[in-house]
């Protein structure tokens, strides 16, 4: 937990989202001691960021950090089911759920269908379902996580940054993947892929999947203004901490797969200050959710 707990680029996305200090993030109503992805019926709160300099200030323990988080999930459920219906499937990257640190989350992002770890914590994923039965870790290496679910080949990457801004680095990683993921037991084509690819300008990413692949990748969002799920009338430039760079993106195999909807979440979730419920961001990167169907 202390790993995540307040990290340096987390203050530098906040002060960032912070600045102009009007209304914008759209905090939904959620409830404690029920399952996640239950829908919890109500209207949105519209709320501003708390101010710069907010963690410094706070200076949160693990254990309200762990709040945050866990309210984080509850927000994420709530918002996936208004634009895309009750989640299937979520994943989170820099997070090891087999850590006792972590036990607690299967309650609010869902039952623990599996963790990998080698060891660090940004190079961890943690893979939450409501029915474990209908996902399956299905391989595992630096940076990536492979997950069958419902029928759809999923991976999950955190490219690593010395990876991904060298051409032959990044074409080697993704072909590797692809030969581990046909070689695996329950193993397949690839129809999606998403996560934090630290690509060094947009496109990158989907030339690189589409030759490793040798199957033909589109991006799924193209604009270059982002406007999370959870934001109201307010747009982003990126996904990283600073708002300049699309580092957090989804691609789908043409082939194989349709997509029916996508959207972004913002690095945000609703805390109780002292002038009432303020957003904070609690991570440096945009989340991703996306609906898809085998065609």
């Amino acid at each position: 937990m202390a790993s995540s707990n307040s990290q340096h680029f987390t203050k530098i996305a906040h002060n960032k989202i912070a600045q102009g200090g009007e209304r914008w993030m759209l905090a939904m109503p959620t409830a404690e001691g029920v399952a996640p992805n239950i829908p919890i019926h109500g209207p949105a709160q519209l709320i501003a960021s708390a101010k710069q300099g907010h963690h410094k200030d706070t200076n949160y323990s693990n254990a309200s950090f762990l709040q945050l988080i866990e309210g984080k999930a509850r927000q994420t459920h709530q918002h996936l089911i208004r634009s895309l219906g009750p989640c299937s499937l979520l994943v989170y990257g820099e997070m090891d759920g087999n850590h006792s640190d972590w036990q607690s989350m299967g309650q609010h992002a869902g039952e623990l269908v599996g963790a990998t770890s080698s060891g660090k914590a940004c190079n961890s994923f943690s893979v939450h379902a409501a029915n474990n039965s209908q996902h399956t870790l299905v391989a595992s290496g630096m940076g990536w996580v492979a997950v069958r679910s419902q029928g759809i080949m999923a991976l999950f990457v955190h490219v690593p940054n010395d990876v991904a801004k060298e051409r032959g680095k990044t074409l080697r990683f993704y072909s590797d993947i692809r030969t581990q993921v046909l070689q695996a037991t329950g193993g397949g084509v690839i129809d999606l892929i998403m996560g934090d690819t630290n690509q060094p300008r947009s496109g990158y990413t989907q030339e690189i999947v589409t030759q490793a692949m040798g199957i033909q990748f589109s991006e799924l969002h193209k604009d270059k203004l982002i406007q999370p799920e959870d934001a109201y009338q307010r747009s982003f430039g990126g996904t990283n901490s600073t708002g300049t760079q699309k580092y957090d993106i989804a691609l789908h195999n043409t082939e194989t797969v349709k997509v029916e909807n996508m959207v972004y979440l913002s690095q945000c979730t609703e805390i109780i200050g002292t002038s009432g419920s303020e957003a904070a961001a609690i991570t440096d990167h945009m989340g991703i959710g996306v609906k898809v169907v085998k065609v």
